[in-house]
C-alpha cells in the first residue's frame, strides 16, 4: 500500500505501519535517553540548582569590572567579524549575484579566511603592527557589504507553534552557551595550543617556531583570529569568536534548509543541530571545531543548493567554487576536515558532474586556501605539514619514537573491536553515561536528537533529491571519520548539520500523519528540553566542586560580579591553575620557569620552558646530558631557568597515557630540587621551586 503525503512525497510502507515504526523508533530512543541516559534527572537537577542558586545572586564588588572586560571582549569579536564580513563581501561581490542570508554567510566565511591570512602575514613581522589589519575594514566604504542590509521583501510564510518552540529553544541554547563563553578559558586543548600558541607568539612579539608545541604547526586559520582577539583584548574574546561560529553554523543550517524547502524546516533543522548539548560544550571553549563546522555547513549547503536551483552541469560555476572556498577554509582550521569534509564534497562533485576537469579544479582550489600555513611551516620547520612525513622531511625536533607515539594516538586502527565501532559509535555518542552505571554510554554531553530524527527519512519512498544527497554526504563524512581519524566525537561535528537537515525534512514530511505528528513532536521536544536543562545546570553548577550545593563559584555568580575572573580561574576545578596564577603574582618579570607535567601555558605571564606530551621534553634532554645534580643545575642555569613547576597530577596522567618522561632518571631531578632549589609554593596539584643563584 502506498500512501501519498504533501508535495508528492509517498511513504515506503502503509500509513499505520509507518506511524508505528516512526513512533516506536523515536519513543524508544527518547525513553532510553530519559531513563538510562539520565535525561529525566537533568530537569530535576536544574530545578534543584535553580532553587538554591537563583535566589543567591546579587550585584557583587566585581560586577563593573567583569562587564567592562566582557564589553571589551565582545566588542573585539564584533569588530573582527564586521571587518571580515566587509572584506568578504567585496571579495565575493561578483561571485554572489543575490544578497540573501546564505550569501552573507559566504561573504563572512571568505572574509574570515582573508583576515586570518592578513594576521599571519603581519604577525610574522611584528605583532605590534597587528591592529593595522583593521584597515581592511575600509571595505565598508564600498557598497558591496552595505547592500546586504537592504530590506528584503516580506516572507508570507509564518512559523506555527512548533516552529516558535524550536526558535525559543535556539535562543535559550544561545544564551546558555554565552554564559560559558564569558568565563575564563579552562579546557585543556585551548590552554595548550589553541590559545597557548598565540600566547607564546605574543610573548615573542611575532609568530615564531615553537619546536616544543607541534600543534602550532597545524593549519591555524582560527588561531590567527584568536591571536588578533587576544592582542586586542583577551582569550575570552577568542571564546566569543568560537561561540559565534556555533551561532553562525546554526544560522547556516536554517538558511540552507529554507532555500531547499521552507522556513519551518529550517528552524527545526537549526534547533536539531544547535540544541545538541555537544554544541554548548564546544561553544564555551576556544577550540576550533565549531569553526570547522561553520565552513563545512556552507560547503555542503552550496553543493545541495546548486543542485536544487540549477543543473549539475550548468554554466554557472559559482556554486562549485563557493563550496570549494568553504571546504578549503574548513581544512585550514584542522587537518581532520580532509576526510570528513573534503572527501565527501569531492566525491559529490565527481559523481554529479562526471567531469575530471571540474573535480581537479575544485580540489586544487580547496587546498590553495591552506597554502599560507604550509608556507609558514616550511619556513619555520622545513616541513610544510610538520610533523607528518618525517621520513621525507627529517627534523631534529621530531624523532622516530615521537612519530610512533603520534601514530599510536592519532591514526585509526582496524582490529575486530574497531570494526564493531562503525555501528556502535553512533549509539555511543548519542547517549551519555548513566550515573548509576547501568549503561556505559559516551560523552556526558551526548544527545540522541539526530539519531531519533535523521533515520526517519528511510520511511519515505521518494524524498527530494537534496534530502537524499544530504543523507549520502553525511554517510560519506561518517565513513571518512571512521576510516581516517582516531574517532573523537568532535571530529565528526562538521557533518552533524547534514543529519539535522535530513531529520528536520523527515519530520516535516511526516506531519500529515496523525497521531504520529504530535507524538513525534512531544518526544523530540522532550529530549531537546532535557538537553537545555543539562546546559542550564552547568551554568548554575559550582565550577570548583560540582557536588557543592549551594554553589559558591558558578558562571552565574561570575556574571553578577560576586567573584573576579582571576579568582574564578584560580579556583576552577579545585584549583588546577592556581600555581600558575600564583607565579604570575609572586615571581619577578625576569623569572623563567621550567614546566614539568604541565602544558597548559595560556595563563603563564613569565617565559616558560615546556613541551607537549608528543614533543621532546627540555627536561629529558637535560637529564640525558647531565652526570649528576650539579650538572643538571648548571644546564638549567645556562638555559636561564630560574624556577621549576611540577604538576604532580598531570605528570602522573601523562606518564600513564603518553609515556611522558618514563625513560629518564628522576633521581637527578630529586637531587637538584633537594640541593639546589627551595620550595616556595605547594598546592595539591603541584609545587613551585626557586633555583639557587649560581655561586
Amino acid at each position: 500500500m502506498r500512501a501519498e503525503l504533501q508535495n508528492g512525497t509517498s511513504l515506503r510502507f502503509a500509513s499505520r505501519l509507518t506511524q508505528l515504526l516512526a513512533i516506536g523508533w523515536v519513543a524508544v530512543l527518547a525513553l532510553v535517553f530519559m531513563v538510562h541516559g539520565n535525561g529525566g534527572l537533568d530537569f530535576v537537577t536544574l530545578v534543584q540548582l535553580a532553587g538554591v542558586a537563583l535566589p543567591t545572586p546579587a550585584i557583587g564588588p566585581h560586577f563593573g569590572e567583569f562587564w567592562r572586560a566582557e564589553l571589551m571582549d565582545a566588542g573585539s569579536a564584533i569588530v573582527i567579524l564586521a571587518t571580515a564580513f566587509a572584506v568578504g563581501a567585496v571579495a565575493l561581490n561578483r561571485w554572489i549575484p543575490g544578497r540573501d542570508l546564505l550569501a552573507a554567510l559566504f561573504s563572512l566565511a571568505a572574509g574570515l579566511w582573508i583576515l586570518s591570512v592578513a594576521v599571519l602575514l603581519v604577525g610574522a613581522v611584528s605583532l605590534a603592527r597587528l591592529p593595522w589589519v583593521f584597515l581592511l575594514g575600509a571595505c565598508w566604504l564600498l557598497p558591496a557589504a552595505r547592500r546586504f542590509f537592504h530590506r528584503p521583501p516580506p516572507d508570507p510564510a509564518r512559523l506555527d507553534g512548533w516552529g516558535k518552540l524550536m526558535l525559543v529553544c535556539i535562543i535559550a541554547a544561545t544564551v546558555l552557551g554565552l554564559f560559558g563563553a564569558m568565563a575564563p578559558p579552562f579546557e585543556y586543548d585551548e590552554m595548550e595550543y589553541h590559545l597557548g600558541a598565540p600566547a607564546e607568539y605574543l610573548k615573542a612579539g611575532h609568530i615564531v617556531a615553537l619546536p616544543h608545541n607541534f600543534y602550532s604547526n597545524l593549519p591555524q586559520l582560527t588561531e590567527m583570529l584568536y591571536l588578533l582577539a587576544m592582542k586586542m583584548s583577551s582569550g575570552v574574546a577568542a571564546k566569543w569568536l568560537h561561540w559565534s561560529f556555533g551561532v553562525f553554523a546554526a544560522v547556516a543550517v536554517y538558511a540552507i534548509a529554507a532555500r531547499l524547502w521552507t522556513r519551518r524546516v529550517g528552524v527545526t533543522a537549526a534547533a536539531l543541530f544547535y540544541c545538541l548539548p555537544f554544541v554548548n560544550d564546544l561553544s564555551v571553549t576556544a577550540r576550533v571545531d565549531l569553526a570547522t563546522t561553520f565552513f563545512a555547513t556552507l560547503a555542503f549547503g552550496a553543493l545541495l543548493v546548486k543542485r536544487k536551483e540549477g543543473s549539475d552541469h550548468g554554466d554557472d560555476d559559482a556554486g562549485w567554487w563557493l563550496a570549494a572556498l568553504a571546504v578549503g577554509a574548513a581544512i585550514a582550521t584542522k587537518w581532520p576536515a580532509i576526510p570528513v569534509v573534503f572527501l565527501p564534497a569531492a566525491g559529490f562533485v565527481a559523481v554529479t558532474t562526471r567531469s575530471f576537469r571540474r573535480l581537479s579544479i575544485f580540489s586544487l582550489l580547496c587546498f590553495v586556501l591552506v597554502v599560507p600555513w604550509l608556507v609558514k611551516n616550511c619556513l619555520l620547520t622545513g616541513n610544510p605539514v610538520y610533523p607528518l612525513f618525517p621520513g621525507v622531511f627529517p627534523s631534529s625536533h621530531w624523532s622516530a619514537a615521537q612519530a610512533s607515539l603520534f601514530a599510536e594516538k592519532h591514526y585509526a586502527t582496524f582490529n575486530r573491536a574497531d570494526w564493531i565501532q562503525f555501528v556502535e559509535r553512533v549509539w555511543h555518542y548519542s547517549f551519555p553515561a548513566s550515573a548509576a552505571g547501568g549503561y556505559s554510554g559516551g560523552d556526558p554531553f551526548a544527545s540522541p536528537l539526530l539519531l531519533m530524527t535523521a533515520p526517519l527519512i528511510l520511511l519515505l519512498r521518494n524524498a527530494t533529491l537534496p534530502a537524499r544527497r544530504a543523507g549520502w554526504l553525511f554517510a560519506a563524512g561518517y565513513a571518512g571519520w571512521f576510516l581516517l581519524t582516531f574517532r573523537p566525537w568532535r571530529f565528526l561535528f562538521p557533518v552533524f548539520p547534514l543529519a539535522a537537515l535530513v531529520g528536520a525534512y523527515a519530520l516535516h514530511r511526516l506531519e500529515p500523519l496523525e497521531p504520529a505528528r504530535n507524538l513525534l513532536r512531544v518526544a523530540v521536544a522532550t529530549v531537546m528540553l532535557a538537553g537545555l536543562a543539562m546546559e542550564g545546570s552547568f551554568v548554575l553548577m559550582d565550577a570548583e566542586n560540582n557536588t557543592r550545593v549551594p554553589p559558591e563559584m558558578s558562571a552565574l555568580r561570575l556574571a553578577f560580579g560576586q567573584i573576579s575572573r582571576d579568582e574564578f580561574a584560580g579556583r576552577l576545578d579545585q584549583g588546577k591553575f592556581e600555581p600558575i596564577l600564583w607565579m604570575n603574582q609572586h615571581l619577578p618579570p625576569t623569572a623563567r620557569v621550567l614546566y614539568i607535567g604541565e602544558a597548559r601555558v595560556y595563563y603563564a605571564q613569565n617565559p616558560v620552558v615546556w613541551s607537549t606530551a608528543f614533543d621532546q621534553s627540555p627536561l629529558e634532554i637535560m637529564l640525558r646530558q647531565a652526570r649528576d645534580a650539579k650538572d643538571l643545575f648548571a644546564l638549567m642555569r645556562n638555559a636561564h631557568i630560574t624556577h621549576v613547576y611540577v604538576n604532580f597530577v598531570e605528570l602522573t596522567r601523562l606518564q600513564k597515557n603518553y609515556d611522558y618522561l618514563v625513560n629518564v632518571d628522576f633521581t637527578l631531578l630529586d637531587g637538584l630540587l633537594k640541593n639546589y632549589a627551595r620550595l616556595i609554593h605547594l598546592q595539591k596539584f603541584g609545587a613551585v621551586y626557586e633555583l639557587e643563584n649560581p655561586a
